[in-house]
């Protein structure tokens, strides 16, 4: 019997489920519509089509975006608040900046609680921790009574300063449950994130309970299906923080879950770009609804203190530092008020879907677009389970032409250029703003559109190669199968360098190790299979955001102070292109952090050593449309499947397989490696730099 660890990514549009055979090394790979709004269904049906027996698992890892689309589209819980008296309004005042400043329309968007649910209790704590004013405990049955009659389902609990002394938050909770009753559900600041910065603490609260009662039903959902059809082991839940935690972690922090599944397509571009032996890759993972991009740096992803689900929704929780767009197979496009061409952010996602898959939507995707130009085979799409009508995308292509005063093909072509444009901005944005150089990079295309626009992207940014894998559709779900188990915890300390306690400093990475062993431990972590991280989060003494900075082992003396001052300042003058005098800031630790990681196995991909021709998988030739000829040209169409280690070919070609279309176009050149990766050259002469790659690669490993 096989032993299979099976990892399923739900998408907006489609669900992806990678296995990997960890006797036979052999990987499994299927993608299938995704079934909202439940998604239960697609899960299953994913299953079910990879003919996977539920005594075959013995590891179960699922990462979706379906917090964070319960975020957007406003779909949580009905969720109230209490807070201190005086600080009602934290989460309508925000922060005072905007995505654009020079927007003076731009609005943010509501909070998570309405402002009529926020209620007051009189009560305070000071910034060292001190009671200035106990608990009123009757504001708090007070402020229950009303949340009840208005038959609120979830309460946050955010009072100024907690971190310091979560006492009263901890009493409020008791009192809410108490007053509320079965099945309420309450989480407070200070067990969800124990640290300054109040707005995005509260934000990052109030984002936990709106999600709580969506992700518990969901997962509870998600273990009966499982459960009916025979597995019975555990499941794993992925983490904006390329980890997973077991389904019970995430149901108390849901809001540590969101973001999932791109984080799990970042830890997949990283497995695929050391098999094609490069250490610094920038990971591009593209869907049906979205566009997620991120940076890998020697071997490692840039992870960022918070991410937003919306401008004015920050959360809280260490994630990868990612930048995603709306730009997918299902974008659509349409004309301004100004007739100018758009792509996005506005999806047909997987309901309706593009206007080809003939479901009612009548508007052009990028899909549409791609189709229209010869780049995709209706008869082969999604492995043939889908019924493609090139008839209904070409309808919509002329509409939208019509409008603009162009052609169908120039049309068609200005949507892909339009998105391609968008996708290079976020490019740019995680790269060059980042103080790093594209061209030291290669770009991992993945995603089921990623490989139909990558050359184009990386040509735009002079970035010399294109690594496609050989199941680029389902990256994030091969990134799941290998993302370790991780819990991550925190002390705040709020001292400046020079004044700091090294010794309680040292006290308090040891509390959150023992409390990390403990975490292991009741995971079941063999000893062999740990490892505890530390690190601490720093900033200029003064400024708000700040930055994290891995530690070989606790501060121990002045020394390890001068060498984290040094690490920060080299750190903040390549990302802003400065520095602070010493005699002008000194750097403040805020946080200590620790994480505790349960290790997975590394899957090892087969290496093809048989080998054979590109002519061999030449499947015959169609016109595609290219704007360097600006008409359609015969282009030869070759089947992946048939494509071996060491077989070369010239643009313009098409390289199609059951869950995405490689275009190559007209001046690159492909090659597959032994891992049966396509690396792209992008350039006509092939003379481009090489990609930084580790010194195994040059050997050939």
């Amino acid at each position: 019997m096989r032993k299979l660890r099976a990892a399923v990514d739900i998408g907006g549009t489609f669900t992806d489920l990678v296995a990997y055979d960890e006797d036979g090394q052999e990987l499994i790979t299927v993608k299938t519509p995704s079934t909202p709004p439940t998604f239960i269904e697609g899960v299953m049906n994913a299953l079910e089509k990879a003919q996977i027996k539920p005594e075959e698992i013995v590891t179960f890892k699922h990462g979706s975006t379906i917090s964070t689309n319960a975020i957007i589209e406003r779909r949580g819980a009905n969720t109230g608040m209490v807070t201190t008296k005086g600080f009602r309004d934290v989460l309508a005042a925000g922060r005072a900046n905007r995505p654009d400043l020079f927007n003076s329309n731009w609005d943010p968007s509501p909070p998570l609680v309405p402002r009529r649910h926020i209620l007051e209790a009189r009560e305070r704590v000071d910034y060292e921790g001190n009671v200035l004013e106990e608990l009123n405990e009757d504001d708090v049955r007070e402020a229950a009574r009303k949340l009840k009659l208005r038959d609120i389902e979830s309460v946050a609990v955010a009072y100024i300063n907690s971190f310091m002394r979560p006492d009263h938050e901890r009493r409020t909770k008791e009192i809410l449950l108490e007053e509320l009753g079965e099945g309420a559900y309450v989480t407070t600041s200070s067990e969800v994130l124990p640290e300054i910065r109040e707005f995005e603490r509260t934000s990052t609260v109030a984002a936990n309970a709106y999600l709580m009662p969506v992700m518990e039903r969901y997962i509870d959902s998600l273990l009966d299906s499982l459960r009916e059809w025979g597995y019975q082991g555990e499941v794993y839940v992925t983490h904006s923080g390329g980890g997973v935690v077991t389904a019970r972690a995430a149901r108390s922090v849901p809001a540590r879950i969101c973001h999932s599944g791109p984080a799990g397509g970042v830890v997949g571009g990283l497995l695929v770009g050391k098999h094609a032996g490069f250490d610094n890759v920038i990971t591009f993972d593209m869907g049906g609804t979205s566009a997620d991009l991120a940076l890998v740096n020697e071997g490692e992803p840039t992870l960022a203190p918070e991410w937003r689900v919306d401008w004015n929704i920050p959360i809280l929780f260490p994630a990868i530092d990612l930048v995603a767009i709306g730009a997918g197979g299902g974008t659509i496009a349409w004309v301004d008020t100004g007739g100018s061409l758009r792509a996005g952010p506005q999806s047909a996602g997987a309901d309706p879907g593009p206007a080809c898959f003939g479901n009612g939507n009548e508007e052009p995707t990028i899909t549409d677009a791609h189709l229209y130009l010869g780049r995709l085979n209706p008869e082969t799409y999604l492995g043939g389970d889908l019924e493609i009508r090139p008839d209904l995308a070409e309808q919509a292509i002329e509409r939208l032409a019509d409008q603009l005063g162009l052609s169908a093909p120039q049309t068609a072509s200005g949507i892909l250029r339009i998105a391609n444009a968008n996708m290079t901005s976020a490019t740019h944005l995680i790269s060059v703003e980042r103080g790093y150089d594209p061209r030291d990079f290669a770009l991992v295309a993945g995603g089921g559109a990623g490989p139909l626009h990558a050359v184009e992207i990386a040509r735009d940014l002079r970035i010399p190669q294109v690594i496609v894998p050989p199941t680029p559709g389902v990256t994030s779900a091969l990134g799941i199968l290998q993302v370790d188990l991780r819990h991550d915890l925190l002390a705040p300390v709020l001292q400046q360098v020079k004044d700091l306690d090294v010794e309680a400093l040292a006290q308090s990475f040891d509390h959150l190790t023992a409390e990390a062993t403990e975490i292991l431990e009741a995971e079941d972590i063999p000893d062999d299979r740990r490892s505890i991280e530390l690190s601490v989060d720093a900033r200029y003494y003064g400024q708000t955001p700040y930055m994290n900075l891995k530690l070989e082992s606790a501060l121990a003396g002045q020394a390890d102070l001068d060498a984290l001052v040094a690490q920060y300042r080299e750190r903040y003058e390549s990302e802003f292109g400065y520095q602070l005098p010493e005699e002008v800031a000194t750097v403040e630790i805020v946080n200590a952090r620790v994480a505790a990681i349960g290790l997975t196995e590394d899957v090892a991909l087969k290496e093809d050593l048989e080998g054979a021709s590109a002519d061999d998988a030449r499947a015959g030739e169609r016109p595609v449309y290219f704007d360097e000829t600006e008409d359609f040209t015969d282009t030869p169409i070759y089947d992946r499947a048939k494509l071996g280690a060491s077989a070369e070919l010239e643009g313009p070609a098409v390289i199609e397989q059951t869950d995405t279309t490689v275009l190559v176009p007209p001046g690159a050149t492909a090659k597959v490696d032994r891992f049966d990766n396509i690396v792209i050259a992008v350039s006509a002469s092939g003379t481009a730099p090489e990609a930084k790659a580790p010194a195994a690669a040059a050997k050939g490993g």
